[in-house]
């Protein structure tokens, strides 16, 4: 793999941390909610010989500092693309990461050159009673750090899935690395306004969506409205994973990146 460049990119009070890898069409990488951008190591690696790829923690997530004021995640990530891709932008966003990708496309639509929303979720469209309790798992706060730890990595069957123990240890091994990964961002983070999902049909960029056969149901579901509401957009699910793909089967998920940015003009 080409030299890292590790980057400061100035956001109001603070900083976001960013690296940059690679040459080449840029690639711009956004986590979840849970995990920051080590989720990416094996993307990172295997997509730089072609592309510059650009990952970033949220603000509070790994390296990237707290805020102490109202900020937006979408104008963080333009931000970033400003700093760091220099063009229009291949925006690859899980989970949240991938409605703060979309939010951004709808946004700022001069920054990006194509979306790849991995086990997706769109503002707009709700949460079934299944969703927020995890199936009746979580109808508490769960409490300490390490019980968080715990679940994500043990317990939850679609955050990662069961047969994937290597995955689940590497889980367990960043979040206990990065625990404030788990405290809530809700006081300072802006919601995602105005929502998606009646919007979708302003998406003019070529768009592939990725979802684990094992995510939960309504991942599945946000997934099926994107690609309906997407013009052109084509829908993968990807056997063997849960809601982490680019995690548990990293060769088979970045063989089918590499394989939709080759198609791109």
């Amino acid at each position: 793999m080409a030299p890292v460049e590790s980057r400061q990119v100035a956001v109001g009070a603070g900083s976001i941390f960013c690296e940059v890898v690679g040459t080449g069409r840029p690639v711009v990488l956004s986590h979840d909610f849970v995990l920051h951008r080590e989720t990416w190591d094996a993307q990172f690696s295997s997509l730089s010989d072609a592309y510059r790829i650009v990952r970033w923690d949220r603000r509070g997530y790994g390296r990237s500092d707290e805020s102490s004021a109202s900020y937006s995640s979408v104008d963080d990530l333009a931000r970033v693309i400003e700093s760091a891709a220099d063009g229009p932008t291949v925006l690859v966003g899980c989970s949240y990461g991938s409605a703060v990708s979309l939010h951004c496309a709808l946004d700022h639509p001069d920054l990006a050159a194509a979306l790849v929303l991995v086990g997706p979720v769109v503002s707009g469209l709700g949460y079934t009673e299944h969703m927020m309790t995890r199936g009746g798992r979580r109808t508490m706060d769960v409490g300490t750090a390490e019980a968080e730890i715990d679940y994500w990595s043990a317990v939850d069957p679609w955050f990662v899935a069961a047969s994937n123990i290597q995955a689940r240890e590497r889980l367990r091994e960043l979040l206990s690395a990065n625990r404030r990964n788990l405290e809530s961002k809700e006081r300072w983070e802006r919601s995602l306004e105005p929502a998606a999902l009646p919007r979708l049909g302003e998406i003019a960029v070529p768009t592939l969506i990725i979802v684990g056969e094992h995510d939960i149901p309504d991942v599945h579901a946000h997934a099926g409205a994107l690609e309906a509401g997407i013009r052109g957009a084509r829908r993968v699910v990807l056997g063997g994973s849960g809601h982490l793909p680019q995690l548990e089967v990293p060769d088979a998920f970045s063989e089918l990146v590499l394989a939709f940015l080759s198609t791109l003009p």
